[in-house]
């Protein structure tokens, strides 16, 4: 016994020696792949036990090895420098119920889009069959902190940066400190749900996970039979592909006439038109039957995409805010986190698409100036202008001596013109582009929200016909909807400067306006809904992430 003591002082004194040697080691060069943030040791520290041994090791070797990563090496040293260099998830020789537990929901990540195997995780049975080494535990310690690390960095601001998506995207997404994460998750009684709470806290977000649990299991159990090719199907008309229509739309086919197209199943027919983003007329032809054939597997992926986007907006929407969802052409109030109001809008081309960011609305514009951007008076006007074309209802202004004054537009030699030095605006009236009201939140895109007097264009279908800016179909009801919550002003006050000049009206309290591009959503039915993918968008986030 004396013997074994003795060894174990000698064993001890010879770690302390040799990890005092370790702290006084030559710097490695900077820069070198397999380098990791010196750890320093003072007269002060103690080695305790040998998983502390173990750890200090370990740690020193980390970013070789590749348990965690350069940039999060500083951080996890410190994570484990504050708690003496204890293990955080190891007890007893084997992880802890509550590593257990992380390590489960991390295995699952698929639930929420994210992809599982981007996390080196340890192996949960360490210890329980055979008794592990110290060096071991400590390895598995350090490969599970960063694998939560990882994690809730992903959950909470997605795996992409959103401007290496496409660069109409301005998000300014934060990524959150190792440190913080896994003083949090080992603070926690629950790790797994602190874990969950990483990801985006909106019920649409959730609803989303469900739909995507239900279309993958969907997938490979999807029995029914495909609606066959052939003419088209009117309501009242006796069709054998009727009862194959009921079949793939969930619709009982015992009744008297299962073959009749009849008016519940042309309800149910455009219910699902409207859901494809089809032409909801209650006619079966080939662009119904396409979409009605389609399997729910086809939705996975178009879900991934749209939960990867969530995680880039804001956490916190407001209380009263203003949501655009550019592949749906409309816009809807929030309040409390009810729908107060909705109206159609059109949106930007795909060669002149809208941004999707989020910003606050400060002023209301009645009678507004249309100040022509650059690119558009260059690239659109000035051609017309060369072919002999008038400025009918515009103004031209020219930059002369260092400020742009009134010209007449004749007096421009159009072919040989710097447009740099030339400026056009389309005075207040009811040819303005913009009718008789905008409404401004200031961005680095230069888009708002504005009337339009092409009324004709919202009885499209698809509505992607503007420069960037949003056209508003319905602009005073719109304006009545904001202005309900403020007591200084109201719509009727704004429409009594109709007619004037250029009114403006600053708003005491800004507004949230977040620009979204959502494809696919779960409706307040329960039903999830998907649109068309205009800009491309879904396409470029799932090349990114390896899934086309």
């Amino acid at each position: 016994m004396i013997l074994r003591g003795l060894t174990r002082i000698l064993a001890g004194a010879v770690a302390l020696s040799w990890l005092t040697a370790l702290g006084t080691a030559a710097p490695v060069k900077p820069g070198a792949e397999s380098a990791a943030p010196a750890i320093q040791y003072t007269v002060y520290d103690r080695v305790t036990d040998e998983n502390t041994v173990a750890m200090r090791t370990r740690l020193t070797e980390a970013v070789a090895d590749r348990l965690v990563d350069k940039q999060d090496a500083d951080a996890i040293i410190k994570f484990y420098a504050d708690r003496a260099y204890a293990m955080a998830w190891v007890e007893g020789g084997k992880l802890t119920d509550r590593a257990k537990a992380a390590v489960e929901w991390i295995k699952q990540a698929d639930t929420d889009g994210l992809n599982p195997n981007d996390y080196q995780l340890p192996w949960e049975k360490i210890g329980t069959y055979f008794t592990a080494s110290p060096a071991a535990l400590a390895r598995a310690d350090l490969l599970l902190s960063q694998a939560i690390v990882d994690y809730a960095r992903d959950a909470y601001s997605g795996r992409l940066d959103p401007a290496s998506v496409s660069k109409n995207f301005g998000y300014d997404v934060r990524r959150l400190a190792a440190g913080d994460i896994l003083g949090l998750v080992s603070a926690s009684s629950d790790p797994a749900a602190t874990l969950d709470a990483y990801n985006p806290p909106q019920q649409e977000y959730k609803a989303l996970r469900e739909a995507l649990a239900e279309a993958r299991q969907r997938a490979g159990v999807d029995s029914r039979p495909e609606v066959p090719d052939g003419p088209l199907i009117k309501a009242g008309m006796h069709d054998p592909r009727v009862v194959t229509i009921r079949q793939r739309l969930d619709m009982s086919a015992d009744v008297a006439e299962p073959d009749l197209y009849d008016e519940d199943v042309v309800a149910a027919v455009k219910d699902f038109q409207k859901s494809a983003r089809l032409r909801a007329d209650g006619i079966v032809g080939k662009n119904t039957l396409a979409a009605m054939n389609r399997g729910p597997e086809d939705h996975v992926e178009m879900i991934i995409a749209n939960m990867e986007r969530w995680r880039w907006m804001p956490r916190y929407l407001g209380n009263f805010y203003v949501r655009v969802n550019v592949p749906n052409f409309n816009l809807d109030v929030y309040k409390d986190g009810q729908i107060v109001h909705s109206t159609p809008i059109i949106v930007g081309k795909v060669t002149n698409q809208t941004p999707i960011f989020s910003d606050e609305m400060e002023s209301i514009v009645v009678n507004p100036v249309w100040n022509v951007p650059a690119s558009i008076a260059r690239n659109e006007m000035l051609p017309r202008l060369r072919a002999g074309s008038g400025l009918s209802g515009y103004r031209v202004y020219a930059n002369i001596r260092g400020r742009f004054r009134a010209v007449n537009p004749g007096s421009i030699n159009w072919r040989t013109v710097n447009m740099s030095k030339i400026q056009i605006k389309q005075p207040p009236g009811s040819r303005n582009a913009l009718g008789t009201v905008k409404f401004l939140f200031p961005n680095k895109y230069s888009v708002y929200l504005h009337d339009t007097p092409s009324k004709s264009l919202f009885a499209n279908d698809t509505r992607a016909f503007s420069h960037g800016c949003m056209r508003v179909k319905d602009p005073w009801d719109f304006a009545a909807s904001l202005l309900a919550y403020y007591h200084d002003i109201d719509v009727d006050k704004l429409r009594k400067m109709v007619g004037s000049g250029e009114r403006w009206v600053k708003l005491d309290h800004k507004i949230p306006v977040h620009v979204t591009y959502f494809t696919a959503w779960v409706d307040d039915s329960g039903k999830l809904q998907v649109r068309n993918d205009i800009y491309g968008h879904d396409k470029r986030v799932l090349s990114a992430l390896g899934l086309t």
